[in-house]
């Protein structure tokens, strides 16, 4: 995969590839400063201050809606990109995303609302704000990983400031401002997929255009993806019971400035850690950083006041957010280089995502129920403590299978024949010039991460490749590669 940024990128608000950049900047932006108001604050609360609980159950259903518009989608991918990444599916979003603050814009000018009212606006917005989100995926796409973790930092801070905007704001107009948010997403994703438009497909040395043609059926992206689908799973549900307790008690304590604020915080010195520190930092690491961060946070949440205790959840559930955001850069990064359809994968491994928060969030509310208000802080103090044990499971399970092995041609009369069999088997099994990149790597005994540091990829993105070579030549680990190449020789 090519790192180098062109001429072009350079030059990035000089250029066609700067108002990509911006549009898709904003776009981001946007979505997540309306993921903010939506799952962090009650400025669209349509029930008051005294509906919290009724808040809650719709955040839960909202969630639910997002994971079911991923299934839906990737039942139908095919059909559902050729819709909505046109014009005409791009207004049909933007029209119907902003209809579950409409509940809360009927009571902040006096009319009451049921719940039952609320529920199919809430779940058809969320359903069309899941596409807005799917369709920013072609932004990560033509990133190429150049100045992602800038970009990630910079959406994030201009989201913290939409989010803090709509809580300062007039009530009627802090809900307006949250309806807009959707709709220039959509705005700026069509700007930008318009600047995108000429971008070609990653090309081999032979000229032809690298494109997976297998069959994509469900099942088949599916099994894909399970071998990364637990580690997802586990962080989900955490950011889901993280979210749902965060947003109880600054709705309890009449403290959702404070979450805020450490939001806006947080995005602030990611966007200086992004522009001080001038290396790429490789996404891996960002991950490796994002996790024992949000532990930290969860750990002394038992000990804290009210108020720090938003503070220590709220970092968890920005930590929570790009790490979300780094993982839908390594789907990309997939897409890109296999030539796969932006829909069809991203979305399967989207449901995973989704179904994930759909779970964490249901079990905040569970937690809420069978606990009541009195002692609901004490029995995430507990839950509190699994997480972090989550957590660094995650991190353990992510770093199996990196451990050094042993190889062959380490001598240089050997190193031309060796390699020429390697190529031999990587052609004869069809391997894609990326895979057998990577298959010639593995063959010398490289683990995960050296293969990383090399191609400029994520050590994710290197497993789901080495999962598709072991597939197509039928092995099941490092060594009986290694005994194939030795088998040629």
């Amino acid at each position: 995969m090519a790192v180098v940024a062109s001429d072009d990128q350079q030059q990035m608000l000089l250029s066609r590839s700067g108002v990509t950049l911006i549009a898709g900047v904003l776009s981001l932006a946007a979505y997540w400063g309306w993921i903010f108001s939506t799952y962090s604050s009650t400025v669209i609360n349509p029930f008051g201050s005294a509906g919290i609980t009724e808040y809650l159950a719709l955040c839960v259903i909202a969630a639910g809606s997002s994971a079911l518009c991923m299934l839906v989608t990737a039942l139908a991918p095919d059909r559902m990109e050729a819709f909505f990444r046109g014009t005409g599916g791009t207004i049909l979003l933007a029209a119907l995303s902003p209809i579950g603050c409409l509940p809360a814009f009927l009571n902040r000018i006096g009319m009451d609302v049921s719940f039952a009212q609320t529920l199919l606006p809430w779940a058809v917005s969320t359903f069309v704000s899941s596409l807005i989100f799917l369709k920013t995926g072609a932004f990560f796409v033509w990133l190429k990983r150049a100045k992602l973790s800038r970009c990630i930092a910079l959406s994030f801070l201009l989201a913290a400031m939409f989010y803090v905007f709509s809580l300062l704001l007039a009530p009627v107009v802090g809900v307006l401002m949250v309806m807009a948010l959707p709709v220039v997403s959509c705005i700026c994703t069509l700007v930008a997929d318009r600047y995108m438009a000429s971008a070609k497909p990653p090309i081999d040395k032979g000229g032809h255009a690298a494109v997976d043609r297998r069959k994509e059926s469900l099942g088949s992206r599916i099994a894909e993806l399970k071998h990364f689908a637990p580690l997802t799973l586990i962080y989900t549900i955490s950011f889901g019971i993280v979210s749902h307790v965060v947003l109880y008690l600054a709705s309890a304590h009449d403290l959702i400035i404070v979450i805020a604020v450490s939001i806006l915080v947080s995005s602030v010195v990611a966007v200086i850690g992004s522009f001080v520190f001038r290396a790429n930092f490789e996404a891996e690491r960002i991950r490796r950083l994002l996790l024992p961060l949000i532990a930290v946070a969860l750990l002394p949440f038992p000990y804290l006041s009210p108020v720090m205790q938003i503070v220590f959840l709220s970092v968890a559930v920005f930590g929570f957010t790009c790490f979300d955001a780094i993982g839908w850069g390594d789907l990309a990064d997939e897409v890109r280089d296999r030539g796969l359809k932006l829909f069809g994968y991203l979305s399967a491994a989207s449901a995973v995502n989704f179904t994930g928060i759909f779970v964490g969030w249901g079990i905040g509310y569970l937690l809420f129920a069978f606990l009541g208000e009195g002692e609901y802080a004490t029995g995430f103090g507990i839950v509190s403590i699994v997480l972090v044990i989550l957590l660094i499971l995650n991190l353990v399970m992510d770093g199996m299978g990196e451990s050094e092995g042993g190889g062959v041609a380490n001598t240089t009369e050997f190193r031309d024949t060796w390699k020429e069999r390697c190529l031999s088997v990587a052609q004869s099994y069809k391997l894609t010039k990326q895979e057998e990149r990577i298959f010639i790597m593995l063959a010398r005994g490289r683990n995960y991460k050296h293969i990383s540091d090399e191609l400029y990829i994520s050590v994710h993105t290197v497993k789901t490749h080495v999962y598709h070579i072991y597939k197509k030549l039928d092995i099941h680990s490092q060594q009986e590669l290694i005994n194939m190449v030795e088998a040629e020789l």
